[in-house]
Formats: C-alpha cells, structure tokens, sequence
C-alpha cells in the first residue's frame, strides 16, 4: 500500500489516511475498536508527533505522541 487509502480491519479497527510501504506513514485517523480514535502523524505503524485522543467519553487530549507513550497530554475544554 502506497498513497493515501483506507483499511477497516476484522478488529472492527479502522485506519484513514497515508501509507508507504504497507505501513501507517504520514498524516492519518485511526480508530479504534471501542470507538475512541487518534487522529495525527504515523511513522511505520506507529503514532508519532503532535496529535489528538478522542477516548470513549468524547474527552478529546492533546500532545507529543510516541508510540504508546504520550507525554505532557492536555485535556481541551469546550468553554
């Protein structure tokens, strides 16, 4: 897979965006079988950069993604 594209796995997980060479690359949302999602930047599969978590509650956090390790998220506030 090269390009931008769409993958819905048996998982009931789903992946929007771009992909080089087979892999999550480049800007992209993934959702995630319980219908929370990550939308942001992906290097080789893998979240990576500034991006967005939107959990179950619709909380939506904000930070430095790497991989499974997120530092420093802030939670945004609708005022």
């Amino acid at each position: 897979m090269h390009g931008r594209g769409t993958l819905n796995h048996p998982s009931g997980a789903l992946y929007e965006g771009e992909f080089k060479d087979n892999m999550y690359h480049g800007t992209g949302r993934y959702t995630f079988p319980d219908g929370s999602t990550y939308k942001g930047p992906f290097n080789k599969n893998r979240l990576e950069g500034d991006g967005a978590f939107t959990d179950t509650q619709g909380l939506v956090w904000t930070g430095d993604f790497h991989g499974k390790a997120a530092l420093g998220l802030k939670m945004l506030h609708n005022i």
